[in-house]
């Protein structure tokens, strides 16, 4: 596509992938009935405070809908999987794993409020951590790696966009 002189063309070309990921942008504001987290300027953000709402416009319809990290949590959708292993020595620094996988997600919700983790399965000696985003499944593996040293760390890219990512303690 040709841009004609004197005309200003688009940044970023959406993809195919991402318009279905994510939709056309939205006009109005949209809040995630699960969450509480706002949809506007064609972004997901916090919930803005009262002080900070100033520029939000009044005339605007507010939409109740799930975002879409809340909806891929609601289908068991997932795009990181984090497999933690844990050996004889596991078990007495459990609780300091859970903490640093429950720091990385605060890290990443605090950046980013579709960067979380969507939910956990804790057995005995095994947790499971599903993510929303695969960069956030590699970033809680290599927190682990170097936090909890004798660790093993092993990242598996699949075509289908998922990343599993296996540490061993």
């Amino acid at each position: 596509m040709a841009v004609k002189t004197g005309m200003i063309g688009r940044r970023h070309q959406r993809s195919r992938k991402e318009e279905s990921e994510f939709g056309l942008g939205k006009k109005d504001y949209v809040l995630c009935s699960e969450c509480g987290i706002v949809y506007f300027d064609k972004a997901w953000h916090h919930r803005p405070e009262e002080e900070k709402a100033v520029h939000l416009k009044t005339d605007w319809k507010i939409k109740f809908e799930l975002c879409p990290a809340c909806k891929m949590k609601k289908d068991k959708i997932f795009e990181g999987e984090v497999t933690i292993k844990l050996g004889s020595k596991g078990g007495k620094v459990k609780t300091d794993i859970l903490n640093t996988i429950k720091n990385s997600d605060e890290q990443a919700r605090d950046r980013d409020p579709m960067d979380r983790i969507l939910w956990m399965k804790d057995k005995d000696d095994e947790v499971r951590v599903f993510t929303s985003e695969n960069q956030l499944a590699v970033r809680i593996g290599k927190k682990l790696e170097s936090s909890f040293p004798g660790s093993k760390l092993e990242i598996k890219h699949s075509g289908e966009d998922i990343i599993r990512v296996y540490w061993e303690y």
